[in-house]
Parts: structure tokens; sequence; C-alpha cells
């Protein structure tokens, strides 16, 4: 155990000053270690335990996009993909009826 005689400053995350330890504080050496007050390495820290989140987000938002299922769009989007893919929409209203006619579409264009 390490007792902290002065205050001891550290850098945040997002570039800030801020205050580790103040005086009187009790640390384990590890920390003291890690916060330069004594030589040596710290010991390596284990992985913590638990639930990992992942975003799902790709690592940059350059990366390209999966296509969206058709399911999944709404009316906008079907009908500025049935633009897209040159299906006419004529007399269509329904999300299931523009689904519908961009699948026609798109097996008659695998089977040409």
């Amino acid at each position: 155990m390490f007792k902290v005689k002065g205050r001891v400053y550290g850098k945040a995350a997002d570039g800030r000053t801020v205050l580790r330890f103040s005086p009187g504080a009790v640390i384990t050496d590890d920390e003291a270690r890690a916060a330069g007050l004594l030589s040596g390495e710290p010991a390596a820290k284990k992985p913590a335990r638990g639930l990992v989140v992942h975003s799902g987000r790709p690592a940059a938002d350059d990366a390209p996009q999966p296509p969206k299922q058709l399911s999944r769009m709404n009316l906008a989007e079907l009908r500025a993909a049935c633009e897209a893919e040159c299906v006419d929409v004529e007399g269509l209203n329904l999300r299931a009826e523009l689904i519908e006619a961009i699948e026609a579409a798109r097996a008659a264009g695998d089977e040409d």
C-alpha cells in the first residue's frame, strides 16, 4: 500500500488534466507505479469480465454499408429502389406491391 503525499494529476481521454489522487489517499502499489510515484512497471491488467457491447457500426464512416433488406424499407425507400432499378410503379401503392415488383424485376434480370 502506498500513501499519496501530494496531488497527482493525469490526462483524461479527451485531453483534459484531471486530479487522480489527492494527498492522504491510500492506493495500491500497482496504482502508484502506473501513476509514476514508484519505480518499475505495474502488473499486467486482467481483461474485464462481463458483457461486451458491440455497436454494430463499421470501423470507419467511409466503409460500405450492406444493402438494406426490402422488408425493412419504408415506402419512400421502396419507391427510390424502384426508380433506381427501372421498375414501373404505376398503380402500385402498398409496400407489399412494391416489394413484389422489385423482386419480380430482379428475378427477370437474373434469367437474362
